[in-house]
């Protein structure tokens, strides 16, 4: 009888098979792809999910995905029509308006059948390098709708029944500058479906499909009420906070995210009434997508252990009005919307930094990262007259938190791809790395401080070529917490260290698209730090010289910034410290 009871062994079996089927998935992708989007920066998420369309299991992938997936996940079957479904379909959809995010992110869903019976769906959504659109790559900066970005896709099946529809298949392939690339990572995505329903078919044939049904039901409600009983532990109220965005590509002004995050009991309505109106450019966030970047905070700042899954959504409530760059109406552009996801995430923490410090579960807070997801496209064609188009998403920083120093050259909290190593660059594209290094002083000061970015440069072997770049956190660099200090706002620039040297988004600071490039002409991308946590001044003299000696802070940061004096020699003159620190205090008052 379905609904009986399950002992705690059997439970956290299933829930572990269920997350390896999910990891599985994403090794299937990675082992099967074409593009070094997939099998080296691991730009997808997989997720399985039970006949209800609640998020059951996935991997460790990323947050800015996962959150919206379900989105997607519901739209897909409720345009096609649960009854339409048959074994060994698979539906394509792309479309940010209905649960996507941009259009490059392509979502897969295919039922799981058992016995006649639909029992759950596996899907997953991956980054590809060229949607078509205005612009290589898809990241077109000065677009004003969504139809200047590239094919949008609705739900419709592109497997039936086992067999690929290749008349679809043909219409998407037409409309994209990679189309060989595109056609083996689209079945990439197919194959990882396929291993999830695998995966839950052999759980369901070992311990019976009541009982993998339960253990779902069961692992949801646990991380349901295991993120309820820190929410449960924070005082009741209101806690407002904003953050914002360099520009949107069309005009250079700030758009602000404003947030009320209100505790009530074991429960948080997040409300952005009061953000900024959707923009005319391209930075627009989709609602699937500002779930994601309110989901992923709070779990952050809850319990990182508590499984992830559809019962950590249950305690939140989203409120965004319709019209903002937080939920823009059709036809907005949004190609951008990850950048105002990290907008939105910080914005989020900052709200919860002002619930007091001093509770029992107090809130798990660290300061802004690196705050945008460093977009960078050099395409062109080579000397054997193949298109080629390289996106590049580098690392920054991750803010200060309370007891440990920010994360170094990590991508975003939004996300957990992987850097593209050097050598897979210089193998696949007409490209040289020319400089790969952590930025000194770019992490924000702070008795904790923040995470060191890194600067690329790139340098172009191919006859010509273009550069697109959108991104953010040049004007507006991440902010810090407690007293600490911002971190290293990012920069990008052309033809660095010459007397050519000049920016290479001159307007917008970090969105400008199709900048010609010549013959060996070089890039120079430079990320953001992470913010500062806590006064600096009450950093440990002792760390700062180390990370002088390091090479992550300079000499002169140390004594304006720390107020830590280093003698010649490289060692911590104490009284000489203490006495900087004294006047820097005394200056304060």
């Amino acid at each position: 009888m379905r609904g009986h009871e399950v002992d705690p062994v059997t439970v956290e079996v299933v829930a572990s098979g269920l997350a390896a089927g999910a990891r599985e998935m994403g090794i299937t992708m990675r082992q099967t792809s074409s593009s070094t989007i997939f099998n080296e920066g691991n730009d997808y998420s997989c997720g399985i999910f039970n006949a209800g369309t609640e998020l059951v299991s996935h991997g460790e992938f990323l947050p800015i995905h996962l959150g919206s997936l379900p989105y997607s996940v519901s739209y897909a079957i409720d345009e096609v029509g649960v009854d339409r479904f048959r074994p060994g379909d698979s539906i394509i959809l792309n479309d940010p308006f209905r649960g996507g995010s941009h259009l490059p992110d392509v979502t897969l869903v295919t039922p799981i059948f058992y016995e006649g019976d639909l029992i759950g769906w596996g899907a997953n959504r991956a980054h590809h390098l060229d949607v078509g659109g205005t612009v290589p790559g898809s990241f077109y900066a000065q677009a004003r709708e969504n139809y200047q970005e590239g094919l949008r896709i609705p739900p419709v099946k592109i497997i039936k029944e086992g067999r690929i529809d290749e008349e679809i298949m043909n219409m998407i392939l037409a409309n994209v500058r990679l189309p060989k690339n595109m056609r083996s990572d689209l079945l990439s995505q197919v194959s990882a479906n396929l291993t999830a329903r695998r995966r839950v078919v052999d759980l369901v044939e070992r311990y019976g499909l009541d009982t993998v049904e339960r253990c779902m039901a069961i692992e949801m409600d646990n991380s349901e009420r295991r993120i309820r009983s820190v929410i449960a532990g924070w005082p009741d109220g209101r806690y407002r906070a904003e953050d914002s965005m360099d520009n949107d590509g069309i005009t250079d002004v700030p758009r602000t995210v404003r947030v009320t995050v209100e505790v009530r009991g074991d429960g948080v309505v997040v409300d952005f009434t009061g953000t900024d109106p959707q923009v005319e450019g391209p930075l627009n966030s989709v609602l699937g997508y500002t779930a994601s970047g309110v989901y992923m905070t709070i779990q952050a700042a809850t319990d990182p252990t508590i499984p992830p899954n559809s019962g950590c959504y249950r305690p939140v409530e989203i409120i965004a009005p319709e019209g903002t760059i937080v939920n823009p109406r059709f036809p907005a552009a949004c190609t951008g919307g990850n950048e105002i996801v990290s907008v939105i995430h910080n914005a989020v923490y900052r709200a919860l930094a002002e619930i007091p410090r001093d509770i029992q579960k107090p809130v798990r807070l660290m300061a802004a990262d690196q705050g945008s997801s460093n977009n960078l496209f050099l395409s062109g064609f080579g000397e054997d007259g193949e298109r080629f188009v390289l996106y590049e998403y580098p690392e920054g920083g991750w803010g200060g938190a309370e007891g440990r120093d920010g994360q170094s050259a990590i991508y975003s909290i939004v996300g957990n791809t992987w850097n593209l190593p050097v050598e897979a660059i210089e193998m696949k594209y007409p490209l040289r790395i020319d400089r790969y290094e952590l930025r000194r002083d770019s992490g924000g000061p702070g008795k904790w401080r923040g995470g060191l970015s890194v600067r690329r440069d790139y340098r172009l072997l191919a006859p010509s070529g273009e550069l697109s770049v959108l991104g953010n956190r040049v004007r507006i660099p991440p902010y810090g917490l407690f007293g600490g200090h911002n971190g290293a706002p990012a920069r990008y620039r052309l033809d660095p260290g010459t007397p050519d040297e000049r920016p290479a988004a001159p307007e917008f600071g970090a969105k400008k698209s199709m900048v010609p490039l010549a013959h060996h002409q070089v890039v120079a991308q430079e990320t953001a730090g992470g913010g500062g946590y806590g006064d600096p001044l009450e950093r440990d003299p002792a760390a700062v010289v180390r990370d002088v000696e390091y090479g992550y802070v300079s000499a002169r940061s140390a004594f304006e910034d720390y107020g830590v004096v280093i003698d010649s020699e490289g060692r911590l003159d104490e009284d000489g410290t203490r006495m900087r620190r004294e006047a820097m205090l005394a200056g304060r008052q």
